[in-house]
């Protein structure tokens, strides 16, 4: 999905991880097709010239090895959402090396999200991530430092505040 009326905030969150001496990568290569198909074709390009009609369904080899590379040198992996259309094997790839690359890198890694975790099973590293969450967006919105409801509910009742049945 292309979020054009988003891409004045990624350029300035581009600038301000600049200043910072990081980057957020950007897909140079994708995998296209025409059509949301088990059996259409995938067709490699360069981010520069997908077409109006082409829909991308993966990141390209060069996009994913800049993934893979970045999780190797990590101390600490987030990973939250395939980056492909992975049920579909033929626009798998970019997913299933990220996945591998959390499999095999030695930083602590956390995995969020039923897709993701759809990726983890398919893929067999289950036992490969350091910890796994069902909660999807609510496992973000925890690990960015928001008060989620049902937390602070269990907070309040350990602290023997309203609703927790103590006299």
């Amino acid at each position: 999905m292309c979020e054009d009326d988003l891409v004045p905030t990624a350029q300035m969150l581009m600038e301000k991880m600049s200043k910072r001496n990081a980057s957020i990568p950007i897909a140079v290569d994708v995998v296209c097709g025409k059509k949301f198909d088990a059996n259409e074709p995938a067709v490699l390009k360069d981010a520069g010239n997908v077409a109006d009609d082409d829909m991308i369904f993966d990141i390209g080899p060069k996009s994913a090895q800049e993934l893979v590379d970045i999780i190797m040198k990590a101390g600490t992996v987030v990973w939250n959402g395939p980056v492909g259309v992975f049920e579909f094997d033929q626009f798998g790839a970019g997913t299933k090396a990220i996945a591998m690359a959390i499999a095999n890198t030695k930083a602590f890694t956390l995995a969020g999200g039923g897709d993701t975790i759809a990726a983890i099973q398919k893929y067999d590293i289950y036992d490969k991530v350091s910890y796994i969450s069902t909660a999807g967006g609510a496992f973000l919105e925890f690990l960015e430092g928001k008060k989620l409801p049902a937390v602070a509910i269990l907070e309040e009742r350990a602290m023997g505040g309203a609703g927790s049945g103590k006299q």
